[in-house]
């Protein structure tokens, strides 16, 4: 169970500051005139002050016996009465307390907590609920709502109870809308899960719930059969079409800490709703392992392309060198002194003797330079081409952008792997289907880089028409170009976490138009597009100066050659006598049992308060915090 400390709700410190004594509960001029003119005792003068200025910290009335002796004698010293302090007990036992939080509110402008707040609490987490399921993210919601509409903020309690029943509320609801989506055969197909075979070790359940290792290479193959068994029993993703992902998320965990025994005693609603989530969020992290295997496989191939393109021109730096030897000789017969017959004659005698050589060395070096390391990747892809297709063909690929060129292409390489052929026919199927005599439609190369498009047209023309294209280095940039979209977003792969479409996570117009103004409050900035705009500018021109300015004070910050540069920071000298403390504290520290140490701390600090269901329930234990910590025979120590 959270407490409030969990949560944003204030609460008073035991021991405030001198500095927060003086700036939250010393009270002004106008309390001061305020508390004169409304009471006539010292006493209650001093009581006065004091609810209102903690319920200007707070938003809601303590008792003065729960007030810090610092905040009564600084209020009290304030207001001009110390010495009633000790009077003040009496003060919570009379009628002017209630009269002076009528009072304080007036004064504030604040309504009491009553049947409408509970409606704007209610209200408040019922909407929270759809998309957040920790307690203190609910409640802290809740509160940030009646703080804005200037209301007093109930017991910690009474936000905890009206969040948990929201949540509950909005869960079932969830759970039941999700079994409504599952017709009969979906339902039998998930209940079949929880059937143990006769002979089987290990349930269908188990092994759902089991958690596959990292994916590597060798186990690409397990990794695939794994995906497609799973997405056999996916029969239910699209009943959480509507669902927030927080929620799907949380019905996963709750069903992975459940065993069959558990699900089977709950409801058909939530125990189909905890099976199916289980499902999605597992197919989810296997669709992220197997992509994750073919990023790195694109990526360590042109990795160890371009350590072949280095270790090539290495060895070829002498052929290189002589390429540059013989143009400077052929320069220098150039621009000699003669008759221009003479100079062509000599540049002849520089290049008859070995002119066909010449001109293979300088094409082979003009494709390196000009392709980079790209030549270079065929000598590596025939060992990876394998686990390549069988992730293109295992997966359903989606663009985030309108265009499909790229998607385009993937089908045309997996419809032609078997393909031996250097070359291929970029023609499709007719244009009219039930037509075969019209012209044929292309494949669209658009999505071809620049420096792929000599490799896999054949001509460096970009507008020079293509009929066939090399099938290996297509296969090539195909999968180059996959994997830098999946990194950029602008392919999605839809069931998965890591790279499914971003643009479910936007917010959409509808929501926008109904929050704009809301933020732009809460926030503190214009949402005018104009006025956004100005604001921005001139908060930028603020800091540009600030720069500016300090810039010449600014020992840690250079330029060079017109690039800011960070100085790295110096390491702080140890301070004398650290060793010889080390040295102390060791020697005199005594040693400490583990469950000691956790039982101290869980004294100090409630660490426990953490633990519980992943369900958010509370925990059905009779000493929880004993059986969270260790032995039975721990129970007096740790609860003393």
């Amino acid at each position: 169970m959270p407490s409030a400390s969990d949560t944003a709700y204030p609460l008073l410190k035991a021991d405030p500051s001198e500095q927060e004594l003086a700036e939250v509960y010393t009270p002004t001029d106008s309390d001061l005139v305020f508390a004169r003119k409304r009471t006539n005792q010292p006493v209650q003068r001093v009581g006065l002050v004091l609810l209102l200025k903690t319920f200007q910290r707070l938003g809601y009335f303590v008792s003065l016996a729960d007030m810090p002796a610092p905040v009564l004698r600084h209020v009290a010293g304030c207001v001009g009465y110390p010495e009633v302090v000790p009077l003040l007990s009496a003060y919570d036992l009379g009628t002017a307390r209630d009269r002076h939080r009528v009072l304080v509110r007036e004064y504030l402008g604040v309504l009491a907590d009553g049947k409408a707040a509970r409606k704007i609490i209610i209200q408040t987490c019922l909407h929270a609920a759809r998309t957040r399921d920790d307690l203190p993210d609910i409640i802290n919601v809740a509160i940030e709502e009646l703080v804005r509409q200037r209301y007093e903020l109930p017991a910690f309690s009474t936000l905890l109870r009206i969040a948990r029943t929201a949540r509950y509320a909005q869960n079932r609801a969830y759970q039941q809308q999700v079994y409504e989506a599952l017709d009969a055969p979906a339902r039998e197909r998930l209940q079949a899960l929880l059937r143990r075979e006769e002979g089987e070790a290990r349930s269908v359940w188990d092994r759902l719930k089991h958690e596959p290792r990292r994916a590597t290479v060798p186990q690409f193959k397990a990794a695939l059969e794994n995906l497609r068994w799973l997405m056999q029993h996916n029969g239910a993703a699209g009943a959480f079409a509507d669902i927030p992902e927080v929620k799907i998320r949380q019905f996963a965990a709750e069903a992975r800490s459940l065993d069959m025994a558990s699900l089977s005693d709950m409801p058909e609603r939530k125990r189909f709703t905890l099976i199916a989530a289980l499902i999605l969020k597992q197919v989810a992290y296997t669709l992220d392992d197997v992509t994750d295997i073919f990023l790195r496989q694109v990526k360590r191939m042109t990795h160890r392309a371009e350590e072949a393109l280095t270790l090539y021109r290495t060895a070829h730096a002498e052929r290189t060198d002589a390429l540059i030897a013989r143009l400077r000789d052929i320069t220098l017969a150039y621009t000699q002194q003669g008759t221009r017959e003479q100079r062509l004659a000599a540049v002849e005698s520089l290049l008859e003797p070995d002119a066909p050589q010449l001109l293979e060395q300088c094409d082979a070096h003009n494709a390196v330079a000009r392709n980079s390391h790209l030549l270079f990747l065929p000598e590596f892809y025939s060992g990876r081409r394998s686990v390549l297709f069988a992730f293109l063909q295992s997966v359903d690929l989606l663009s985030t952008t309108q265009d499909q060129a790229l998607l385009q292409a993937i089908v045309f390489v997996r419809d032609h792997r078997e393909a031996r052929a250097a070359h291929l026919q970029i023609a499709l199927e007719p244009a009219t289907p039930r037509d075969p005599a019209s012209s044929p439609r292309c494949l669209d190369l658009s999505f071809i880089p620049e420096k792929w498009w000599p490799l896999v047209s054949g001509n460096r023309d970009r507008d020079a028409p293509v009929t066939q294209v090399h099938r290996r280095y297509l296969e090539l940039c195909v999968f180059s170009e996959t994997m830098q979209a999946l990194k950029s977003g602008d392919l999605c792969i839809p069931g998965s976490e890591q790279f499914s479409d971003y643009r479910r996570e936007l917010v959409s117009e509808e929501e926008y138009g109904q929050g704009v103004a809301l933020y732009g409050e809460q926030a503190g900035i214009p949402v005018e597009e104009k006025a956004f705009v100005e604001r921005l500018i001139e908060e930028l021109g603020t800091v540009a100066r600030n720069a500016d300015e300090d810039f010449p004070e600014n020992e840690y910050l250079r330029i060079e050659n017109g690039e800011p540069v960070l100085k790295r920071l110096q390491r702080l000298p140890d301070p004398a006598g650290r060793q010889e403390l080390e040295q102390l504290v060791t020697l005199y520290m005594k040693e400490v049992g583990i469950l000691d140490g956790l039982s101290d701390t869980e004294h100090w600090l409630n660490w426990t308060r953490l633990f519980g269901p992943l369900s958010g329930h509370d925990a059905k234990l009779d000493n929880p915090r004993v059986r969270y910590l260790g032995s039975p025979h721990e129970t007096d120590r740790i609860t003393r």
